[in-house]
């Protein structure tokens, strides 16, 4: 697979910067690849920190939608799966790790503060539990599927059944998830006109966090462009969402209206 190319590339390169003070120009792309895709690993650390502070601050939830980090959930855990599988170098894929822990903190915020039922949230627990372990399995792994296939040349359309791994496909739904994750809160914005729960620094972190991942898995997973094209929707996306919070900036929701209303009757 590509990473374990890129990794034995990184090595060699060292190899030769050690034992022959030598450093090839095209060590230097391989180099700052792997530092890039450690400072983005070292970044989701607290990479939505901003936003878990900002719920909390404001003991809200308005403007967020659950079912945005209920499909990163699956993102990360697609993609987590997806990398073990193909043993790609942990510098193209960790953060993630990261993002998912503080995901599931976000979703036991929106629960709260939206005042969601226990058995409802239990049985959306235990089923993304199942998925995760289904995903790891040897069993993801081996398996493959028939994927129709079809082609329109000379004013003719022809298809054809094409046999693939399972994993192969899951990059691909990986990217539509991804996508539709997005969705959720772009489409609350514009519908509530709300932003003062939208961390915009977890956003910028996450336009950075993922324009940085564009160049890294082309240097070291050149044979995955479904993860490329993923990573590229995903900057898009999320820089879409940054200019919806200066568009809306001025708009203030309920909570900060009742608090307000709160305060004059103090007065």
């Amino acid at each position: 697979m590509g990473g374990g190319k890129s990794s034995g590339e990184f090595a060699a390169c060292m190899d030769l910067l050690t034992q022959q003070s030598s450093f090839p120009s095209h060590c230097w792309s391989i180099t700052a690849s792997k530092i890039l895709g450690t400072f983005v690993i070292l970044g989701a650390v607290g990479f939505k920190l901003p936003q878990i502070r900002l719920i909390n601050k404001r003991k809200s939830s308005e403007g967020l939608a659950l079912s945005q980090f209920v499909l990163e959930l699956c993102v990360s855990a697609i993609t987590l799966s997806f990398n073990y599988h193909i043993a790609a170098p942990i510098s193209t894929y960790g953060e993630s790790a990261f993002i998912c822990l503080q995901n599931i903190v976000i979703v036991f915020q929106i629960r709260h503060y939206d005042k969601i039922g226990w058995g409802s949230f239990l049985v959306g627990v235990m089923a993304y539990l199942a998925l995760v372990m289904t995903l790891y399995s040897d069993y993801a792994r081996d398996l493959r599927v028939d994927i129709p296939l079809c082609d329109f040349r000379e004013g003719t359309l022809t298809c054809d059944t094409v046999n693939m791994r399972f994993q192969d496909c899951l990059a691909g739904i990986n990217t539509a998830v991804m996508i539709t994750s997005r969705i959720p809160t772009i489409m609350t914005i514009f519908r509530t006109k709300i932003v003062s729960n939208i961390s915009r620094t977890t956003w910028g972190l996450n336009l950075a966090g993922a324009t940085i991942r564009v160049f890294t898995s082309i240097r070291e997973t050149p044979d995955q462009l479904i993860l490329q094209i993923s990573f590229f929707l995903s900057a898009f996306l999320s820089a879409f969402v940054i200019f919806q919070t200066f568009l809306y900036a001025g708009n203030k929701d309920k909570a900060a209206g009742e608090d307000g209303k709160e305060t004059k009757k103090g007065k």
